[in-house]
């Protein structure tokens, strides 16, 4: 049974199996498969099983949905597939999956009672760690060496007192703490999947604190109850043949739920430990266990372990990795706002090409249900505006295509600067025409008048273009219908191919009124006459006959 493995933005994963012929993937409530994050449109994408396999198609997205790091509009997946949807990856899956996952290689367990006598708490401590980043930052082993090369800033024969020594172990846990959050900042930009940078962010301590293994749980209820391994790690790098670690879920459940950093140890008070009890039954174990923060909530626990005698973990080892723990809220948050950050790039590279500036930014600061329905099919009112060259294909065969080219780039330049400038949206260029729309995505009280506004400067426009060029071939003129009324706007097409626009009765309208019309004039229809007739000055045309209705029309001229 093919399945997908969904892995959220803060790292938590789980499976979904695929039980039926057609799933429907979006943040919607009434999908097969709800993702609660906010980059994910209401109704993103949907997995169809087809004779050709399972079929994967974007429904039309704000956010897109990659396929292997591709934008798609459909295609069919394979065994491990990587599909990403807004910031949630998912990886398809038709077999079980045959690399070890963390899952597999901590076992989270309730305490024994063994346990439960021979575990001592030796220190418990607020969560909330501090770090001086003005400190001089210094390293004693390096203060060692230098002395052992003779070059000590001390003479050998001063012994360096006991407060002297504090505050250089002091600085040097300072200094482990800056250099593993500079390293986990550097590799922020390279590092855009959240579960690699967990675990780089482990490699990062095991390199600072001496353990033999250690892992990240995150907590994936708001509770804390539900916990899910995300990062193993063993101080040779993880193994498949490395024996299962056994964690506790009360020492996990107390750093989450009382907010503290806790250092452990089962080893007995008694260090001569007597022969009854050797060393090896007694398993002598030290654990340090502080929280992952993300803002003023706790996502998880980062938990290390050391089964050597000789490497009991210390207070400054509990200081240094609760320092890491609390400082990775930002980075943390970093990480998600970087992501959010590209996303909201592509999405406005998309929208450049049909929208204006105003609206661009209308829809990026609108509210989240406005940036879902941007993109799908709705009802509204909305203004049609369609320009054309007049007799631009004689033009055409008297010229070389690359002069063609030319000159429609620099007259489509002009004048979807124009409708952009009025807030228009860009529909298409249709041969030598264009078709812009004023009212969608997004209504406004003033569109048909922001329509009449952008046409007028267009002739204006065109008469000064024409007026420097010295050709008589090439002088330009052109025409123009608008036509308002009720449309369904949205990304319209099939899987391989949507585009945005607009499609009903008044569109078709809106392109009749441009082909009937007069070098250099303005038509527009009866509805757009009367929200525009107080502001413009208009000419009465009358009632005429056009292609694909019965009915003649009421045409106006706007002068």
């Amino acid at each position: 049974m093919p399945s997908l493995n969904v892995i959220t933005n803060d790292g938590r994963s789980y499976n979904f199996p695929i039980l039926k012929g057609k799933i429907t993937i979006g943040r919607s409530k009434d999908n097969n498969l709800t993702l609660s994050d906010k980059t994910v449109s209401r109704h993103h994408a949907q997995i169809i099983k087809t004779k050709g396999g399972y079929l994967l198609t974007d429904l039309g997205s704000y956010n897109s949905t990659k396929l292997n790091e591709k934008p798609i509009q459909s295609a069919f997946l394979k065994h491990n597939d990587k599909i990403k949807i807004g910031l949630i990856n998912l990886i398809f899956l038709t077999r079980k999956i045959e690399k070890i996952s963390p899952e597999d290689s901590l076992i989270l367990t309730t305490d024994s009672d063994y346990e439960k006598e021979n575990k001592q708490i030796l220190k418990s401590s607020s969560g909330s760690g501090s770090n001086d980043s003005q400190e001089l930052l210094v390293s004693i082993e390096d203060l060692k060496s230098q002395k052992e090369d003779g070059i000590s800033s001390y003479p050998e024969e001063i012994e360096v007192d006991s407060k002297v020594r504090e505050n250089l172990f002091s600085l040097e846990r300072s200094n482990k703490v800056l250099f593993v959050l500079y390293e986990i900042s550097r590799n922020l930009n390279s590092i855009h999947d959240f579960r690699d940078l967990l675990k780089r962010i482990m490699d990062l301590i095991f390199m600072v604190i001496n353990a033999d293994y250690g892992f990240l749980v995150l907590t994936g209820d708001e509770n804390g109850d539900q916990l899910i391994p995300v990062v193993v790690k063993y101080i040779g790098g993880q193994e498949k043949d490395k024996e299962k670690i056994k964690a506790s879920r009360t020492l996990i459940h107390k750093v989450i739920h009382d907010k503290v950093a806790i250092l452990t140890s089962n080893a007995m008070a008694d260090s001569r430990f007597d022969g009854a009890k050797s060393l090896f039954m007694q398993k002598i174990r030290s654990a340090i266990c502080v929280p992952l923060w993300k803002k003023d909530e706790i996502i998880g626990v980062i938990q290390l372990d050391s089964i050597r005698f000789d490497n009991q973990f210390t207070q400054d080892d509990l200081e240094l990795l609760k320092a890491i723990g609390s400082q990775m809220a930002m980075i943390i948050e970093q990480a998600h706002l970087n992501e959010q950050i590209r996303q909201e790039e592509m999405m406005r590279s998309r929208l450049e090409r049909f929208h204006s500036p105003q609206v661009i930014e209308m829809i990026l600061k609108g509210s989240q249900e406005t940036k879902d329905n941007v993109m799908e099919p709705k009802d509204l009112t909305a203004t049609m505006l369609f320009s054309d060259i007049i007799a631009f294909t004689q033009l055409a065969e008297q010229i070389p295509p690359r002069e063609t080219n030319i000159i429609l780039n620099q007259y489509f330049s002009t004048m979807t600067d124009i409708v952009f400038n009025y807030g228009g949206t860009l529909d298409k260029y249709i041969g030598d025409g264009l078709m812009a729309v004023f009212g969608a995505p997004m209504e406004r009280e003033d569109d048909a008048e922001r329509a009449i506004l952008a046409a007028k400067e267009m002739k204006q426009q065109l008469t000064v273009m024409m007026a420097e060029k010295e050709d008589y071939r090439k002088k330009l003129n052109i025409r123009i219908g608008i036509n308002t009324g009720r449309v369904v706007a949205g990304n319209i097409g099939s899987p391989k191919r949507m585009d945005y626009t607009v499609i009903g009765d008044p569109v078709n309208i809106a392109s009749r009124l441009e082909s009937i019309a007069k070098p250099n004039q303005i038509l527009i229809g009866e509805d757009t006459y009367r929200v525009i007739k107080d502001k413009f000055k208009t000419k009465k045309i009358g009632p005429k006959k056009i292609k694909g209705r019965r009915a003649e029309i009421m045409v106006y001229e706007v002068l």
